[in-house]
């Protein structure tokens, strides 16, 4: 599938209205119209995250389409009470929401990898030190332990100050893999290996809770 991740800035309050929101504008035919897969929501430390997965190929006419749809125009109006731009001075349009993807890894093959669940985690980062950290975690991806923690796909993505590190896992204790590859790797080698990564205070580093997912039937 191909991701693509937005970051606004939403209030641990506003969760419910948002998740309604989401709920009813997903029930209806336009996520299958425009190809999308799943759409997941993580929040940390008033931080949204917007994860989207799309099928490869999208109908384009499709796309357009639906950008002329009333309920599109809709559920923007009514997002603007919960959901806001994390830098409203530089936001114009959209697109100044989305984060860009530099590092993308899947691990091999295997056969009937069932359903995968989703991690993330947020760092203030430096978009200099993206060489760096790219390196950071092909270096470990290159080893043999890498094989044995369960991710099946790890994206990182950066936005601004920060950087998102979206991580794909399988297996019923998934969620402990996760959490133990963040520990070990994300705050443990990277952060050891670049100190300038995160300041000496990080007021948003940590993991994002899911608060709500939908997938296509």
């Amino acid at each position: 599938m191909r991701t693509m991740v937005t970051v606004a800035k939403m209030d641990q309050n506003s969760i419910p209205e948002v998740s309604k929101l989401f709920a009813e504008f997903d029930s209806t035919e336009i996520p299958n119209m425009i190809g999308l897969r799943r759409r997941q929501l993580f929040i940390h430390d008033g931080i949204q995250i917007h994860l989207y997965d799309f099928a490869e190929k999208s109908d384009q006419s499709a796309l357009e389409k639906v950008k002329t749809d009333p309920r599109m125009g809709r559920l923007a109006i009514d997002m603007k009470s919960f959901v806001t731009p994390y830098e409203p001075e530089t936001w114009n349009s959209p697109a100044d929401s989305t984060a860009f993807c530099f590092h993308d890894w899947e691990g091999e093959p295997i056969e009937n990898p069932g359903r995968t669940n989703t991690a993330v985690t947020i760092t203030r980062m430096d978009q200099a030190m993206i060489p760096a950290v790219s390196s950071a975690f092909q270096e470990f991806e290159s080893t043999e332990s890498s094989r044995s923690t369960g991710i099946r796909r790890r994206q990182l993505f950066a936005f601004k100050d920060l950087c998102i590190h979206i991580q794909e896992y399988a297996g019923s204790n998934g969620a402990d893999i996760a959490q133990k590859t963040a520990s070990d790797i994300w705050f443990g080698k990277v952060v050891r290996d670049l100190p300038e990564l995160a300041p000496e205070e990080p007021a948003t580093d940590g993991a994002a809770s899911r608060f709500y997912g939908w997938e296509a039937s």
